[in-house]
């Protein structure tokens, strides 16, 4: 998963999928732009895990 926010990066299963590989790209940098981080983590056989992480402001 080290590519998975790569531009035009495709999974190795994808051959019947449509699509650009600019998905994860494009989100990424949407949500840096509002200033969070995103984190993923994926076990085979049982899922992916999305984080979306924003600091707390306290003024």
């Amino acid at each position: 998963m080290e590519h998975i926010f790569d531009r035009y990066y495709r999974g190795t299963n994808t051959e019947n999928s449509k699509g650009t590989g600019l998905g994860m790209a494009i989100a990424r940098d949407i949500i840096k732009a509002h200033g969070a981080e995103v984190e993923l983590s994926s076990r085979v056989n049982q899922g992916t895990i999305v984080k979306i992480r924003y600091e707390s402001s306290h003024e």
